[in-house]
């Protein structure tokens, strides 16, 4: 029988929180350590607690304590969680935009996916982006207790994380033996942004014993700010040719640039060359503020029997940046018939046919109107030079999250334990994406330092053809050889707005929320003492996600081209309305560009738009307008408009050939800058039971051996709405197609109006702006297993088997039920035997979840209380893994039929495999004599190899993608996105006389970033590898007061990341960007 010795107080400390398999320390025993000691060991005791984590758990788990996050400069979750073995973060804001560099970490993958599952407190979370998990960079480490990722569940773990499960954990009072106040204030310096930023933190925690029972009360709150800046330099676009030429100087007899190396076209002749088509250079600045707060109030009944807690959690944190860049505009240089080298100029290439040196240029473009303009003012544009663009980005994010838990605790007698649980959480997030786009044309020279920064600089065009031939200033017309103006007389210089013309603008907003509530319920019977059995633990979850999606177009449109009537709008120029660029121009020069490790490429700098789009953005609408109005009215006057083609700008004017804000798009949401379709409702209902039982059992030769073995149901019910639209186009008309196109400025038959007027009228009809709801129901139901076996030979060692089945459902943005059909006018090689296809994307909101099933072994020695060496191995195999499918699908409308390419994500058949191991060591070296037994390290490595996991080329919200831009390479050759072969850490730390050091590196493998780049040609993009040099140092001023220091990127490492040029894999380096390393001084205090 069981003893009577065995209380309700043990019975609750069995079940541990939320009967969880993951058994925190007793942190009150900690608290009533000497003070000086707590100061002096925090990193052995925070290291101590982690063992004791991972020692105790019934599950594979991995921890950091408090003090590991607040100890190293980590400034958030995500820059803590890199020191965990097999897990990983990459440091760019968006996965498929690897031209935008993090200086804090941002996405994290475990083992290799990032198919893993967010918790705060063993409760779900979340961020409201396109997403499913919480956005762990925004989360305030401060605010935290511990982290754990756990690597092979529980039955009784909510599903959802094939990779692991990250659960944040937050302080409550009866973690403290009693009152407990705390301060931190911080001042962050980075050398590359040269400005100062604060971070400041309090806590305040108390118990009171009353006749009502214990009362406890935790308040705490952050306010962190940091203030970024990241260069890169960039070589662009190389691509496999077979006609680089050059010149030697009074010849015109070209050189053919051939490799022995290279097959461009597969005809067995190895007769091209890697060349680029350009380079770029970018600078952001990056100013981030997170503010949290957070509240914990908790009752325990007299006689221990009950225990209640109320805990909620607000981070706020917004990211706003601002970036200039120049951009060889390579779609623009391909275009006009390619890069060549200049004139009298060489090129060299390395040993697999990669360019490695020379200066390149360009015919400007295909079209040059103004030169044929009957205003000489005008006649600017030059005959050649790559176009290149100055680009003005002003973002804005802003992510807030509210978690509201409550959980209440009863045991009522020796043998039954009850839980009750509920939560209600609130996401937002809103986001803001303004561009404006100058433009130019020069010559760029270029020199590849192996695997060092290039060096390269922007020059003047040059006014001789790639063949010798010098243009005719007296012939203005673009089929002689008008020289254009730009860049003679008093305008030889870059940085002068009479070389410059605004292009483009864009504008894109994102403001979406999303709720979740939930309630479980659990309950655990204890069995007789010495029974093999320990206890039987049953439950039910019900939660409920809203989330609404509301994510506009990125809004690109020209603002005025060459191709104009009379050429663009220079910068020097006044506007139609009166208006003019002055004061809206500032002379950017990238001082200090990459650290001056090389060279400015334009030390006098380059013209742009001065103001911030976000901020400022009316006058951005208002000054983009009206640059738009002076360029159409310059290309074609009102009065010659047809009065039919009215713009959903006004009603009245005849629509622009250019851009026009988000929100005066046709058909958008009254006071929105949403188009229907552009909005986006996803209803999840999940229910969900599962039934556990543990066993223990001590064998006669003192082996011990312990874990569970259970059973989870899950059923998900998913309704999703969205619209089908046939979008409304922008068409000539048949008495426009029929006006003669001005063959002396360039102009040539539009590919619509080459079409047949027939055909023409089809397309007409079919792109009506039809709009039509549409709703997807969706209900899918699993049994997922699991077993955990703990054997324990003595007090030493420990060994696990884990087996289990898993689930990762697919992210919110690849379920929005959308269906946007328009047809490709624009290109000829869309015309199919007289008729344009279309290439489009839409959602899929019956994707199922991916499947995994799992081994996981662990083999751990614990051989001091801060001391252990482990070893654990995985093994996954993988099902129902979202990739990507296109099919050609003929498609009626208003009595119109046509054929469109139509991708979209889906389930893939495949089934594919993931294994590793991860190896982790630490100890401290209390062995060794004074003053050397103040050392410790920590260390670890992970190895990780997937096979056939199928990787998808979409995404959710990148409109290139869903029209079909996509990569030439074979994808299946490629590394797992996000994978790293090889990773490691590895920190030595020194304690004693009240000092505490630490020094900490982290190191991944390359690894794929992208299987597609953002712009032509959309090559697969890879991060080589890199390492991250971290630092601290703290004294103990008092038991009470500690001072210090901690330091960022102490080495100035560059990250680079190269392009991927064939199915060979053979890579060339792409980019390198330069961040801060950044200085904090620091003082902390706890009474």
């Amino acid at each position: 029988m069981l003893c009577g010795s065995v209380s309700a107080l043990a019975m609750s400390a069995l079940m541990g929180p939320a009967f969880a398999q993951v058994a925190t320390p007793d942190s009150t025993a900690s608290a009533t350590e000497d003070t000086t000691e707590v100061v002096v060991t925090a990193i052995r005791r925070s290291l101590r607690n982690a063992q004791t984590i991972k020692r105790d758990s019934d599950v594979i788990v991995d921890s950091i304590t408090a003090e590991d996050i607040g100890a190293l400069p980590d400034r958030s979750v995500t820059e803590a969680l890199q020191r965990v073995p097999g897990v990983s973060i990459n440091r760019f804001s968006a996965g498929v935009d690897p031209d935008h560099f993090s200086s804090e970490g941002s996405g994290v993958t475990v083992r290799g996916l990032n198919m893993t599952r967010s918790e705060l407190n063993g409760r779900d979370t979340f961020s409201a982006n396109n997403g499913r998990q919480l956005s762990f960079a925004d989360v305030p480490a401060e605010l935290m207790g511990g982290v754990d990722v756990v690597k092979n569940p529980s039955a009784d773990m909510i599903e959802g994380g094939i990779a692991g499960t990250v659960n944040l954990r937050t302080r409550v009072p009866f973690d403290a033996k009693g009152q407990v106040i705390s301060f931190s204030a911080e001042g962050s310096y980075g050398d590359f942004a040269k400005k100062w930023t604060p971070t400041y933190s309090a806590l305040y925690s108390n118990r009171w014993d009353t006749e009502l029972g214990e009362f406890g009360l935790l308040l705490n709150y952050v306010n962190s700010e940091l203030t970024t800046r990241s260069d890169g330099a960039q070589l662009s676009n190389y691509s496999c040719r077979t006609n680089v030429q050059t010149y030697d100087t009074g010849s015109t007899t070209g050189t053919p640039v051939v490799s022995p190396n290279v097959d461009c076209n597969g005809d067995g002749t190895a007769d091209g060359i890697y060349y680029p088509r350009g380079a770029a250079m970018r600078s952001q600045i990056s100013d981030r503020t997170r503010e949290g707060y957070g509240l914990a109030a908790q009752w325990r009944s007299n006689d221990d029997t009950m225990l209640a807690t109320f805990q909620f959690l607000r981070s706020e944190a917004t990211q706003a940046w601002t970036e200039h860049a120049i951009e060889i505009a390579t779609d623009n240089v391909s275009a006009a018939g390619d890069s060549f080298p200049v004139y009298g100029t060489d090129v060299t290439f390395d040993g697999d046919g990669v360019f490695t040196e020379g200066v390149l240029s360009s015919n400007s473009t295909g079209w040059r109107a103004d030169i044929g303009s009957a205003d000489p003012l005008n006649r600017r544009t030059p005959k050649y030079g790559a176009q290149s663009n100055n680009i003005r980005r002003d973002q804005q994010q802003s992510y807030v999250t509210e978690d509201y838990g409550f959980n209440l605790r009863w045991t009522p007698n020796d043998r039954w334990g009850f839980k009750f649980d509920a939560q209600h959480v609130k996401s937002s997030v809103d986001v803001i994406d303004n561009t404006i786009w100058g433009s130019t044309f020069q010559n760029v020279s270029i020199k590849r330092n192996g695997d060092d920064i290039p060096t390269f600089a922007f020059l003047p065009p040059t006014r001789v053809s790639a063949t010798g031939v010098a243009c005719d200033p007296t012939n203005p017309q673009y089929n002689g050889d008008g020289c254009g103006l730009a860049f003679t007389g008093d305008h030889t210089e870059i940085s002068d707005p009479y070389n410059h013309f605004w292009r483009a603008a864009m504008d894109h907003f994102e403001q979406s929320e999303g709720t979740e509530d939930a309630l479980r319920a659990d309950a655990e019977y204890l069995f007789e003492e010495n029974n093999f059995l320990q206890s039987f633990q049953f439950g039910v979850r019900w939660s409920e996600r809203d989330q609404t999606t509301r994510f506009s177009q990125y809004n690109w449109g020209p603002l005025s081209e060459v191709w104009g009537g009379s050429g663009p709008v220079w910068m020097d120029e006044t506007f139609s309305n009166g208006q003019s660029s002055a004061g809206n121009i500032e002379n950017f020069t990238f001082d200090n560009f990459m650290g001056g490790d090389i060279a400015n490429p334009v030390a006098a700098g380059i013209p742009y738009y001065a103001n911030n789009a976000v901020d400022g953005y009316e006058a951005f609408r208002a000054f983009g307008l009206a640059i738009g109005d002076t360029f159409r009215n310059r290309y074609q006057p009102i009065s010659d408009q047809d009065p039919t083609l009215v713009t959903c700008r006004d009603g009245v004017t005849p629509r622009p050939q250019n851009w026009v804000p988000v929100d005066m798009r046709c058909d958008t949401i009254p006071g929105t800058p949403y188009l229907l379709n552009e909005v986006n409702p996803v209803t999840e209902t999940n229910n969900a039971a599962y039934a556990m039982i543990k066993y223990r059992h001590e064998m006669d030769n003192g082996w011990r051996i312990g874990g569970n073995i259970g059973l989870r149901y899950t059923k998900t019910e998913r309704v999703s709405s969205g619209y089908e639209s046939y979008n409304l186009g922008s068409f000539s008309t048949d008495t426009t197609c029929a006006i003669p196109p001005n063959t002396g400025a360039g102009q040539t038959v539009t590919v619509f109006c080459s079409l047949d007027p027939a055909v023409r009228q089809d397309i007409r009809n079919f792109q009506n702006g039809a709009l039509t709801p549409i709703t997807s129901n969706t209900e899918y139901r699993y049994l997922l297993p699991s077993f955990n076996l703990k054997v324990q030979p003595n007090t030493e060692w420990v060994f696990r088997l884990g087996l289990s089945e898993t689930l990762n459902a697919p992210e919110i943005g690849l379920l929005r039920f959308y269906k946007n059909y328009s047809l490709d006018t624009n290109n000829a090689t869309s015309i199919i035997n007289g008729r344009p296809r279309g290439n489009v994307g839409i959602g899929n909101p019956e994707l199922k979840p991916a499947h995994s099933t799992n081994i996981d072994l662990s083999a751990e020695w614990y051989f001091a209380p801060v001391g252990s060496l482990t070893l654990a191995l995985f093994h996954k195999e993988l099902t129902d893994v979202i990739t990507n499918d296109t099919q050609l699908r003929s498609l009626t409308n208003n009595g119109e039929t046509f054929d469109l390419i139509v991708s979209q994500p889906v389930n893939s058949p495949d089934k594919a495999k993931l294994k590793g191991f991860e190896l982790a060591y630490q100890q401290t070296y209390d062995f060794l004599p004074s003053p050397f037994d103040g050392l410790g390290v920590n260390a670890n490595y992970s190895y990780i190899d997937s096979s056939n996991v199928p990787q998808s080329t979409l995404s959710a919200t990148d409109p290139d993608v869903a029209a079909g831009r996509v990569t030439v390479i074979d994808t299946s050759l490629l590394p797992l996105q996000g994978l790293s072969e090889h990773n490691a850490n590895f920190t030595v730390f020194y304690e004693k006389y009240g000092i505490s050091a630490r020094l900490a590196y982290n190191w991944r493998d390359d690894f794929l970033i992208t299987v597609r780049d953002v712009i032509v040609p959309y090559q697969p993009i890879m991060q080589e590898a890199s390492g991250q040099l971290d630092g601290s140092l703290f004294y103990s001023v008092t038991p009470q007061i500690k001072v210090g220091v901690q330091g960022v990127n102490l080495t100035n490492e560059v990250t680079k990341t190269a392009a991927v040029l064939n199915n060979d894999l053979l890579t060339a380096g792409r980019s390198w960007f330069m961040n801060d390393r950044r200085v904090t001084f620091v003082i902390r205090g706890t009474f």
